[in-house]
């Protein structure tokens, strides 16, 4: 019965071909789109695709080159926002405050993806040097191209996050670098008392995923730490305008909000660490 009831909800919230996909999911059968929300993004992103010539046509970012070699098979995936420089518009915006605030250098990214934020700042001069980390292998080679197509120098790109792989650099240049940390919950075990040295100096901005996490003890170590030793307030999500964008006018209202979206599943907030000086 509970089972009957999740995929009722299932259907209740994406339609019957969410139902399809799960079922074909169940046979081993590969479906492209996971719902029919899922590709109208698609077919709303082949549209701001091809407008835009994979550039990114407004904000911070702007003119920051995005290789079209993206996986659309995974929900998690909406460049739209991306290509229309809105995404995480509130994160760029505290970025730039911060950086100008305190004369900030050096960029230090957690979690780059294919290089939207560490790339469109690059590009765009915001920073001096930037060391960038990105885990998945996939990704970081789209990061790589993303980095040549764009001819951004000044940057060193990593694998999986760590201290070590900066830690020279940090010791000298901590107080002028930004750190940017979006990994899915592992900041909740890479920033720990024992690597306290290496950032304690240094401001952060960092995507909270608390709410993934299931160990309340290692949550609460985590914020203790970072109250201790940080001046710390929240970041929220903000609204977005999507008619300031004179290339969706021939997009009905619907649709113009659809592309807005960052497909996030709940409502997030930023940490925003300064140090207590």
């Amino acid at each position: 019965m509970n089972c009957l009831k999740k995929i009722y909800i299932k259907y209740e919230k994406d339609g019957i071909w969410r139902i399809v996909s799960i079922l074909l999911k169940k046979l081993g059968i590969k479906t492209t789109y996971s719902s029919f929300m899922h590709k109208k993004k698609f077919n709303l992103y082949k549209k701001i695709e091809k407008i835009s010539k994979h550039r990114v046509v407004n904000g911070y970012y702007k003119s920051l080159i995005l290789s079209k070699n993206y996986n659309w098979n995974k929900d998690d995936v909406d460049l739209s926002p991306k290509l229309l420089g809105c995404y995480e518009e509130q994160v760029q915006e505290k970025i730039i405050e911060l950086k100008k605030k305190n004369n900030l250098k050096y960029l230090v990214v957690f979690g780059a993806s294919e290089g939207f934020h560490a790339l469109g700042l690059m590009k765009n001069k915001f920073f001096n040097k930037a060391y960038i980390f990105e885990k998945d292998n996939r990704t970081r080679n789209l990061l790589i191209k993303n980095s040549l197509i764009n001819k951004i120098k000044n940057i060193n790109i990593f694998s999986e996050a760590n201290f070590y792989c900066i830690a020279n650099f940090l010791k000298k240049n901590a107080t002028k670098t930004l750190f940017l940390i979006d990994i899915e919950g592992e900041e909740f075990n890479i920033l720990n008392k024992k690597n306290l040295p290496y950032y304690k100096n240094s401001y952060l901005i960092i995507e909270n995923h608390q709410d993934f996490i299931e160990n309340s003890k290692l949550k609460n170590i985590f914020f203790k730490l970072i109250n201790k030793n940080f001046n710390v307030n929240y970041l929220e999500n903000g609204s977005r305008n999507p008619h300031k964008f004179k290339i969706l006018d021939f997009l009905n209202d619907d649709e113009k909000y659809i592309l807005m979206s960052e497909n996030r599943p709940y409502t997030m907030n930023w940490l925003i660490l300064s140090p207590k000086i």
